[in-house]
């Protein structure tokens, strides 16, 4: 169902759109844009072997190596779609708010025309070591980070069928 979601929702948008993806992983959402047929696809990731694999899979499928490695952010000029899904970047951050305000500068620095941004949800309340409390967004957060813009929301993943509770978050000016 996520994927199918995602594709949608991709499906939308203009393929000549410039996308950048945000924690690329081993590649499967940029391998997503190019199935769709997005023209402009990259990405970055910090864990080396994570690109690399992904950058084989993308040249064996697409003849292309679109993950570059490094930290977020980086200067990033004419993106039109900012992705940030699977991807939780909370390492040196104590409190929701910081969380928060790094999400937001993620987005100010590529100021694009949509960031579809995936959150663990605050409906999610097991205890758990990889999602600590202060990274669990409500749509209240959400919309408080983002007045002013074009906000619509889905759930992709739902507790206990899955291992957490997410919600993608599609935010437009």
């Amino acid at each position: 169902v996520y994927w199918v979601r995602l594709a949608e929702i991709l499906s939308q948008y203009s393929k000549s759109y410039s996308v950048f993806e945000i924690g690329s992983g081993l590649g499967d959402v940029l391998a997503l844009l190019h199935f769709l047929g997005f023209e402009k696809v990259s990405g970055i990731e910090r864990n080396e072997n994570f690109a690399t694999i992904g950058n084989q899979k993308l040249f064996k499928l697409f003849n292309s190596k679109d993950i570059i490695i490094g930290e977020y952010p980086i200067k990033l000029k004419n993106i039109d779609i900012l992705i940030q899904v699977n991807c939780v970047y909370f390492e040196k951050l104590l409190t929701k708010q910081s969380y928060i305000s790094q999400i937001r500068q993620f987005y100010e620095n590529a100021n694009p025309k949509y960031f579809l941004l995936e959150v663990i949800d605050s409906s999610f309340t097991e205890h758990s070591v990889i999602f600590p409390d202060f990274v669990r967004l409500s749509e209240e957060d959400i919309y408080k980070a983002f007045s002013g813009l074009n906000i619509s929301s889905h759930l992709t993943y739902q507790f206990p069928k899955n291992s957490s509770t997410k919600r993608l978050y599609i935010i437009s000016q």
